[in-house]
């Protein structure tokens, strides 16, 4: 039988805004699957899912007319002559990274009909998320009932896959799906008030709170046990390696209280499982894919 563990208000300093190499923002589903994972690895229980919940991101530099750019930082140690400035032979050289500060929640159900609070509580107090210190969150609550589980939380943002949206709008519009991807992100809400037609064979489609994020890897080579120089090179003959490249999916935000409000008002309108159609499941959806995907998807 499985329980739903509620963190409320997880907040993160300095966590990694880069979603892959292509991509910066959106939310970090991958760190939060990979981080519910080892979450269920303590309990010593399975993880079936979670809800991420965003309340908010701050990005950490600065912006002007309409472009950001992330602060930069400085290595603190040096390891050879190659790590100082090419112009400032005294100062280290600058690190290319992109960081935010980070405030959401998480609905993890796990295959347990009693999980013990303490050693999540004990796992959250020493891990880290997407590489930033956890600060604090809220207390932690585990329910027998997913709807009652989100309404602790009531307010911010699911996430919700948007494939769907991006197969209709490459089949109305009959352009490829790199040229579907990048209009639909690129749509602004003026679009609406121009004369583009932007939204002329999809008219009840919201493009507001679209978003995009890294949903998963695809291998490039087969795992192998003979590479140098890798994470846990002394189990290396158990711990296969492998290059792989990042998948990108399209996400948008729903609003939690207008869900929840909605389906208070009349439940008839929504399925028994459209709540749970709304969790992110993770695994291997064929021998070279890594795939994170909801459960409206999961046939596709």
């Amino acid at each position: 039988m499985s329980r739903f563990i509620v963190i409320p208000y997880i907040k993160v300093q300095a966590a990694n805004f880069v979603s892959n190499g292509l991509l910066m923002g959106g939310a970090p589903l991958m760190a939060a699957a990979m981080f519910c994972h080892h979450l269920a690895r303590q309990l010593e229980c399975k993880d079936e899912g979670f809800h991420y919940i965003h309340h908010d991101t701050q990005k950490l530099g600065g912006e002007a007319y309409g472009r950001f750019t992330p602060a930069q930082r400085r290595g603190a140690t040096f390891i050879g002559k190659n790590d100082y400035s090419s112009k400032n032979k005294y100062a280290l050289s600058l690190q290319p990274t992109a960081s935010c500060h980070l405030l959401f929640s998480l609905v993890l159900e796990v295959e347990d009909s009693d999980p013990d609070k303490n050693i999540v509580l004990n796992t959250l107090q020493r891990s880290k998320f997407a590489g930033g210190h956890i600060l604090e969150f809220g207390k932690i609550e585990i329910f027998k009932n997913l709807k009652k589980a989100l309404a602790q939380i009531s307010s911010g943002f699911l996430i919700r896959d948007r494939q769907d949206l991006l197969t209709n709008y490459q089949k109305e519009y009959k352009v490829n799906r790199l040229q579907a991807f990048t209009q639909l992100l690129a749509y602004k809400a003026q679009d609406k008030r121009s004369d583009v037609p932007r939204l002329a064979l999809l008219p009840k489609e919201r493009l507001e709170w679209l978003s995009a994020t890294t949903l998963g890897y695809a291998l490039l080579e087969q795992p192998t046990t003979e590479r140098s120089g890798i994470r846990h090179a002394d189990q290396q003959d158990e711990t296969p390696h492998a290059y792989a490249e990042p998948l990108t999916g399209l996400i948008d935000y729903v609003s939690l209280n207008h869900v929840l409000a909605e389906i208070r008002k009349d439940d008839s309108r929504y399925p028994d499982d459209y709540l749970q159609q709304l969790q992110w499941s993770h695994g291997w959806r064929q021998d070279d894919v890594f795939l994170l995907q909801q459960s409206q998807n999961l046939d596709d």
